[in-house]
């Protein structure tokens, strides 16, 4: 619900009287994340020396500023009549605003908010965090048949997840779902398919769950689905979509923000900018990334995600990822299965390989061209990622692992 506000003018012998002693001079940082806590200072002139019945505005997604009950909620750290410091929340790009005792005083610059983390309580900051909800180390999203099993969309899906993984650490990993349930909260899991229902290009539909020990309650996302529209004309490569099509990564990109605990921004450019087809958002989907702003405020959540202390009804944290590009989860698979042989990956490989030792003992690696020439000759003691040389051209390898409990010989594909 937006709340009007009602602004007074005190007039004494029908003069109206003005102070030119209170304005806002500057603040900083001028490039700020809504919701993650980083203190914004206010400095200036004429503000009291104490809070009082005062306080600082921001411009927010309804396209008006915080009233003043809002606006009291923040988190103030100090005020005087020539500076205020409070934590930044939850805004859209605008000028500041300051009530002073009922007047209203703008900044001149404008405050550019990058990027938004929502929470559910902003003072403390309080959020929905991820767990290690599938008991691997973090999230699966299981993946409709529709999409698994076509090439172009699963290769798209793909991309996107290690883009998150590999900027922000999101353990987020997906594999397809074998079994067709309906689109609802209830199924439990974390779901990714297309919705003949939708009304809007793409959704993402959360169900947070709490659990209480002691004075502490503790919130998380215990299931999310990403649906995405099947009337668009939908474009699944990299780069500028064709005209008259959607962008699926670009999409795909503002949704996962959103399961990140990302909010809309109205600055463009973002990812998380409101809309995500036709104009503006035409202007930028040709990117392939998310951004720096949005990279920061997800790697500040996942750390809070990797780092609570919360111990009960079965929450763990999200655990780190030991390889980002392994979207797939194979070598946990491997693991799980217990093959009793090392393991190379990624095959087909560009500037690294993984050698992942089922048994922890030194182990000689060497790598030869189709020629026989050896191309790398190195020894590890446990598994570990291997780059390789950055002069190798194309082609077949073949990769020799020798140790104390036998040989084995891997064909590797260097891109």
């Amino acid at each position: 619900m937006i709340k009007k506000l009602i602004f007074t003018t005190l007039i004494t012998f029908g003069v109206i009287h003005h102070s030119n002693s209170q304005q806002i001079n500057s603040f900083t940082p001028k490039l700020i994340i809504g919701g993650k806590g980083e203190i914004l200072t206010i400095t200036g002139s004429g503000f009291g020396n104490v809070q009082g019945n005062s306080y600082v505005s921001f411009f927010q997604e309804s396209n008006t500023y915080s009233d003043a009950t809002t606006s009291n909620q923040l988190k103030y750290l100090s005020w005087s009549n020539t500076e205020i410091k409070l934590e930044m929340p939850v805004a859209f790009s605008n000028k500041i605003k300051l009530n002073i005792n009922g007047n209203e005083y703008f900044s001149s610059e404008t405050l550019k908010v990058n990027a938004n983390l929502g929470y559910r309580n902003v003072n403390p900051l309080i959020y929905n965090l991820l767990t290690d909800n599938n008991k691997k180390g973090g999230v699966t999203w299981f993946v409709h048949p529709v999409y698994w099993n076509n090439p172009e969309i699963k290769e798209a899906i793909a991309d996107v997840m290690r883009e998150f993984r590999c900027k922000t650490g999101a353990n987020y990993i997906i594999e397809p779902l074998t079994k067709w349930v309906p689109l609802n909260l209830n199924q439990g899991i974390h779901i990714l398919a297309p919705d003949s229902s939708l009304n809007v290009v793409g959704f993402n539909d959360k169900l947070w769950t709490s659990c209480i020990l002691g004075t502490e309650t503790f919130y998380n996302y215990q299931t999310q689905l990403l649906r995405f529209s099947t009337t668009q004309n939908w474009y699944y490569g990299k780069g500028q979509p064709p005209s008259g099509t959607a962008k699926f990564r670009y999409v795909l990109y503002h949704e996962i923000g959103h399961s990140l605990g990302l909010g809309h921004v109205n600055e463009l450019g973002e990812s998380m900018y409101p809309s995500v087809t036709n104009l503006p958002s035409d202007n930028w989907c040709s990117r392939d990334s998310i951004t720096s702003s949005e990279q920061k405020a997800i790697q500040h959540y996942i750390q809070l995600s990797q780092n609570f202390t919360f111990r009960a009804c079965g929450i763990n944290p999200m655990k780190q990822i030991t390889n980002c590009e392994d979207v797939y989860n194979e070598r946990l698979q491997v693991k799980e299965t217990e093959f009793k042989r090392e393991v190379l990956y990624p095959n087909p490989a560009k500037n690294y390989i993984q050698i992942n030792l089922l048994s922890e003992v030194p182990t000689d690696i060497e790598i030869r061209n189709i020629f026989g020439k050896i191309c790398l000759n190195t020894k590890i003691e446990s598994s570990e990622k291997i780059s390789l040389p950055s002069n190798l051209p194309s082609g077949l390898y073949m990769v020799s692992l020798k140790s104390v409990i036998g040989q084995s010989y891997h064909r590797l594909i260097i891109q």
